[in-house]
């Protein structure tokens, strides 16, 4: 029997294993893990159950709605949607679909969705496969060591510190010069029970006094033979050395030696926060096209 009820945090496995049979037609596995780890899912997010199994998942934040496993169970998809469009309730709404979900894109369009032409689905990709980076004089990369919790919450919090992000300059002052990062030592814990976390490949780069100075996390799925880096943060002081691009550059060396094929990051170039897609870039990753958004829009 179906049933939706509200997304629990023992269900994150659940919906990583859904996540691997749907992908690329869905979000990678382990960014999804990490979404879920760290609280970033829709605050009403509701899974779809047969029994025990994950067979999809729904989140509504504003305007903004997902549905997920369409393809593999088209009831599910189906009560899914229902209940984002309720709990939504009347107002424009926008939903990605990606490319080869046929059943959702079916589904959004008799619902009376219809495809965003300007505005895709998109990431970022590169083969698995080339030389490793150069990294600056004294800087290293490791995998993070046991009894070094503390050091890797801080290095994450350091590099994701809203207002020491690499903002556009247009878009610093509507930045909280006070936010602090929202990790914790316990979301630390949830990420490392997430399926296809491998702490060889949670890694940190040591710079030449022995701190940590950048961050990331390679999430190698053997089944697709891609993995995805999320998330990538370099500390301040360390910023404008390259490190950010030699990460993404050594995560693909990792995963080839994995016997894998492609990494993927699910960015894009963005005008208000244009880094990140930038330092990808200089690792040659190119970006990609996966899916459109379709938009609804209310009754006047």
């Amino acid at each position: 029997m179906l049933r939706l009820r509200p997304w629990r945090r023992r269900d994150t496995i659940g919906a990583q294993r859904l996540a691997r049979d749907l992908w690329p037609a869905g979000p990678h596995p382990g960014g999804l893990g990490w979404e879920a780890a760290t609280g970033q899912l829709p605050r009403r997010t509701v899974v779809a159950l047969r029994g025990r199994r994950v067979v999809g998942w729904a989140g509504v934040s504003r305007g903004e709605i997902l549905v997920r496993g369409a393809s593999a169970d088209a009831a599910a998809g189906r009560r899914l949607l229902e209940w984002a469009l309720g709990t939504a309730g009347e107002r424009d709404l926008r939903i990605p679909v990606e490319h080869g979900d046929h059943a959702l894109s079916a589904l959004v369009a008799g619902a009376g969705f219809e495809p965003d032409g300007g505005d895709p689905v998109a990431g970022m990709v590169r083969d698995a496969s080339g030389e490793g980076p150069v990294w600056p004089e004294g800087y290293r990369v490791r995998p993070v060591r046991r009894g070094e919790d503390a050091a890797r919450v801080a290095v994450h919090r350091a590099a994701w510190r809203p207002a020491d992000m690499p903002w556009a300059p247009h878009v610093l002052d509507r930045v909280d010069p006070a936010a602090t990062s929202g990790f914790t030592p316990a979301h630390l814990a949830r990420v490392r029970q997430a399926l296809l976390f491998d702490p060889e490949l949670d890694l940190v780069v040591e710079a030449p006094d022995g701190s940590l100075a950048a961050c990331a996390t390679v999430w190698w799925d053997a089944r697709g033979g891609c993995a995805e880096l999320e998330p990538v943060g370099v500390v301040p002081a360390h910023r404008r050395r390259g490190l950010a691009a030699a990460l993404a550059r050594h995560a693909c060396v990792e995963v080839a030696r994995r016997g894998g094929r492609e990494v993927f990051v699910n960015s894009r170039p963005m005008a208000e926060y244009p880094a990140p897609s930038a330092a990808y870039l200089r690792a040659g990753y190119a970006p990609v096209e996966r899916g459109r958004h379709h938009v609804r829009r209310a009754a006047t």
